[in-house]
């Protein structure tokens, strides 16, 4: 029985490609900085695939349903295993799986150029060589471990250059040639700024094959095969109509006129048509400068020339390209010129075939057989040289697994690890809503909850639903309701406030089983009827740790509702032998006028209430003791009503 085996050159593009699959992974995005939940491509991106919703205009739906398809697939199969798998990794692989496909296009592309009746197979070591360095250029490498886009511009880019070779060699095959027009209109449903390759590539098709023009049917199916991409936009029509809280600002008295305005103005029209500023000076924001510092000035400058030994057409179409992504850089100078100049770079390395193909035939031919073999793999080394050296550079930057600045979900995780009732509305300050939408959307963590406006506030209160705030939202609340200074408080945990109409107090006066029991009066109708200490939540679900804080929470017995005004309340951790734990020398406590981060209102009316009033001591997990004091301040200094010590759980 005769095995075929693979050639070299199969075998090691795919080698190369399970190399770049394992380095790409290791360095996946695995977390958020701030800044990035405020909005841009890279969460837009992650919210329309978990949520199968248009991404920014004009919608990318092709793109936008296959990372649905991706992501749900995934996530399905990991959670398997149990738990709740990290989403961004998951994410981020979409974009690696295009950069894979960018990298095998490149590298065929390159051996189908360099093809010859003694070489059938093309120079592959110098195609993997050229396909490895580009794969290890910074910006490619990034976008290809993070949740852009861009990565899939290039693989389509890449794979109409591509076909556009196969055609050239069989140009009657009228397959490839509705192939290549599909491709060509999947820009106008994907990337537009891909369709910048397609005036140079109907300029070359027609001068190979004017007599298409003469037959009125192909013409008619090339034109039809472009325009099947567009039927895609059904999606984000129906998508759209479904959800209008996704249309963003704007006021459309219909979905129909919210769609034509979201794909064809504002953000769709500046992402197509011109932006030219004349006060802005063409050099600035890391344009042109980024492109030979990424490629290196001999590269850049042997690509560029070397296009020229291309045939006519190739090199018309070549160059045609990088004149519309040079012009479209001039009028996006400050914006969105990036989008070409990934796909402008495996072009530019293009050019660098030629002269390595004449020089090493030049070698063949000239050189004896003693330094051939030298000579002719003399620009081999120099290329292997250029990927370590581009390699070693990109990958401080490049890397996106783990990075210390990804502190985005920290404090909303902490905020999620808390016992919130099940349906509840949270309202948050901006980064903090921002962060806990991710986590119980994208995430899933607790995705019953939701994070609600002012407005929906009051809603969920109408509504019968628990509503919380962070400590440091809730004067916004009672700013923006207007029922909101009438409501009574109650802490949840260090952070969270509950509010609620003042006779709901009455239905949560009991002390919660988890609390330890007391009942220790300070003054008539005011006593500590419990407490609970325990660990802070670590709660962070990206470098995620131990928290090396301490919650205490006080349930006061209040009963006529009014906090005493002359009182106020200190909280101090004690280490072993009762001495006062310190931070940078100084010692670690809170003090409070009033109860509830101060924001304890008397009720109007006199009941009975029991306050949980909670605290979040830094650094103090190891404390052994927790003093509470209740005190009066006045001109003749401070007076201790109550000095109380209490035990803090020790880890068995």
């Amino acid at each position: 029985m005769h095995v075929r085996l693979p050639h070299a050159a199969s075998f090691s593009e795919w080698l190369l490609l399970l190399a770049f699959a394992l380095l790409y992974a290791a360095t996946l995005d695995t977390g958020l900085q701030p800044y990035e939940l405020h909005g841009g491509d890279l969460i837009t991106h992650q919210y329309a695939q978990v949520q199968a919703r248009p991404s920014n205009a004009p919608g990318y739906p092709l793109y936008t349903m296959g990372g649905w398809l991706w992501f749900h697939g995934w996530r399905s199969l990991l959670r398997l295993g149990g738990g709740q798998p990290n989403p961004m990794p998951i994410l981020s692989s979409y974009s690696t799986l295009w950069a894979l496909l960018s990298l095998w296009l490149l590298a065929r592309i390159v051996r189908r150029l360099t093809r010859t009746p003694g070489r059938p197979q093309g120079n592959w070591p110098l195609a993997l060589l050229l396909t490895a360095f580009y794969g290890v250029t910074y910006f490619f490498w990034y976008y290809a471990t993070t949740t852009e886009q861009y990565s899939s511009a290039v693989a389509h880019t890449l794979a109409i250059l591509y076909l556009y070779l196969r055609w050239r060699e069989q140009p009657q095959r009228l397959s490839l040639l509705y192939a290549l027009a599909f491709l060509c209109g999947l820009s106008l449903a994907h990337m537009l700024t891909v369709a910048l390759i397609v005036p140079g590539l109907v300029a070359v098709v027609l001068v190979q094959a004017p007599w298409m023009l003469r037959r009125p049917r192909i013409v008619i199916s090339a034109v039809a095969a472009a325009a099947l991409p567009l039927t895609a936009y059904a999606y984000v029509y129906l998508r759209g109509a479904h959800h209008p809280e996704w249309w963003g600002a704007g006021d459309w008295p219909s979905a129909q006129s919210w769609f034509w305005s979201f794909v064809s103005t504002a953000q769709g029209r500046e992402e197509l048509l011109w932006a030219f500023e004349p006060g802005r000076a063409f050099f600035g924001n890391g344009f042109p400068e980024l492109i030979w510092q990424e490629l290196s000035i001999p590269l850049l400058l042997l690509g560029l020339v070397g296009m020229l030994g291309f045939d006519r057409r190739l090199r018309f179409l070549l160059i045609s390209t990088l004149l519309f992504y040079l012009g479209f850089c001039w009028a996006y100078r400050f914006g969105n010129w990036f989008q070409v100049i990934l796909p402008a770079y495996p072009l530019i390395l293009l050019g660098i075939v030629p002269p390595v193909e004449r020089w090493q035939a030049w070698v063949a031919r000239r050189a004896g057989l003693d330094r051939r073999f030298v000579l002719a793999a003399a620009p081999l080394v120099l290329l292997g040289l250029a990927v370590v050296w581009r390699a070693d550079q990109s990958l401080p930057r490049a890397d996106s697994r783990h990075r210390p600045e990804d502190t985005a979900l920290t404090r909303a995780a902490q905020l999620l690890a808390e016992p919130l009732p099940a349906h509840a509305g949270l309202f948050a300050p901006v980064d903090d809503a921002l962060a806990l939408a991710y986590l119980t959307q994208i995430w899933q963590i607790r995705p019953d909850l939701a994070v609600v406006s002012s407005t929906q506030a009051a809603d969920v209160l109408a509504a019968g639903r628990a509503l919380f705030a962070t400590w440091e939202a809730v004067p916004t609340l009672y700013a923006e309701m207007p029922q909101g200074d009438r409501l009574a408080v109650q802490g949840l945990g260090a952070e969270w406030v509950r509010l609620s109409a003042p006779a709901q107090l009455a239905a949560d006066a009991a002390l919660p089983g988890t609390a330890n029991p007391l009942d220790i009066p300070i003054m008539s109708g005011l006593g500590l009827a419990g407490y609970t200490a325990q660990p802070a939540p670590g709660g962070a679900p990206v470098n995620s740790g131990a928290s090396p804080d301490l919650d205490v929470t006080l349930f006061w017995r209040v009963a006529s509702g009014i906090w005493p005004a002359e009182l106020a309340i200190s909280v101090r951790p004690l280490r072993d032998g009762g001495n006062l734990l310190d931070a940078g020398g100084s010692p670690i406590q809170q003090d409070r006028t009033r109860p509830v981060h101060g924001l304890w209102h008397d009720l109007p009316e006199p009941q009975a209430a029991l306050i949980a009033d909670g605290y979040r001591l830094p650094g103090s997990r190891a404390a052994q003791e927790v003093l509470v004091i209740v005190y009066t301040s006045g001109a003749d200094g401070f007076h201790n009503l109550a000095e109380i010590r209490l035990a803090v759980p020790q880890p068995q």
